[in-house]
């Protein structure tokens, strides 16, 4: 049903030029890769119904077998030198986040740099993949989602279990590429993410808030952040992003700190 009626649609957004959908794939941001290294054109969208190997930060997995979620990736060209490419993901962030407020009638926040969430709870997250010549914004969306395996439900949610509503995840995947076009032409112009730093820092759940800066040699030896032991770590007060993505963050000496997204995870104290 999707994939009737958002043929032709989608290429009505600008910067789509090659769409593939899938019922089930091993992951989209794989197939995107492929279409990029076998010389696809820039804006070319993989979308599906359910992924077998979905991806997540850090070498994690995102659950992505339901049909009830919405799984996409988009491969991009972009002309911008390899050391702003980081930056797409939080403007992806901010244009998945804007899309849900707008489609849902809800207001997600974001947790730095790039997972969406709803009442404390993961909702959508977001991986972003570079190579040499182009970038893979791959999406995962727990849409209409009912209910969750034991080991997630307390820390993932749907936008079906916030709202109690059935969503169109058409008109979703819809507003999201609208919003991300949008975002992605000014961010390609720009070369930097000073535009949207306004925005994004309304969303960020983390403002002004206390949070613990993990290290990745933690985080990659954790299969659940949450259960890492923060013990040891300093609380530092959190000011939001600059224009290079980098978060802010104030310690107990007034000292500010600029922290890297592949550095890190975050947890709000």
């Amino acid at each position: 049903m999707m994939r009737m009626k958002l043929n032709g649609l989608l290429f009505n957004i600008p910067f789509v030029n090659n769409v593939l959908f899938y019922d089930t794939i091993d992951s989209t941001n794989n197939k995107a890769k492929e279409l990029a290294k076998r010389g696809s054109v820039h804006g070319s969208l993989v979308v599906a119904k359910s992924q077998t190997a979905g991806k997540g930060r850090l070498g994690r997995s995102f659950a992505s077998m339901s049909d009830d979620g919405l799984y996409f990736s988009v491969m991009l060209r972009p002309e911008v030198s390899p050391e702003h490419l980081s930056g797409l993901t939080l403007v992806a962030a901010l244009a998945v986040s804007k899309a849900i407020q707008n489609i849902c009638g809800i207001t997600p926040s974001i947790k730095w740099p790039n997972d969406i969430y709803v009442n404390n709870k993961k909702v959508v997250g977001i991986l972003t993949e570079a190579g040499t010549d182009y970038v893979v914004i791959g999406i995962g969306i727990n849409v209409n989602t009912k209910s969750f395996d034991k080991s997630i439900e307390a820390t993932a949610t749907s936008i079906y279990l916030e709202t109690g509503t059935n969503v169109a995840k058409e008109e979703l995947l819809m507003e999201i590429l609208s919003q991300l076009n949008d975002l992605y032409d000014t961010f390609v112009v720009s070369k930097d993410l000073s535009f949207l730093v306004e925005d994004y820092n309304q969303g960020l759940g983390s403002l002004n808030k206390e949070v613990f800066i993990i290290p990745q040699q933690l985080t990659l030896t954790s299969p659940n952040p949450s259960l890492i032991d923060t013990s040891a770590l300093e609380a530092v007060l959190c000011l939001g992003i600059d224009k290079d993505g980098n978060l802010v963050c104030k310690d107990s000496k007034e000292e500010l700190h600029y922290v890297n997204s592949g550095e890190v995870s975050l947890r709000t104290k």
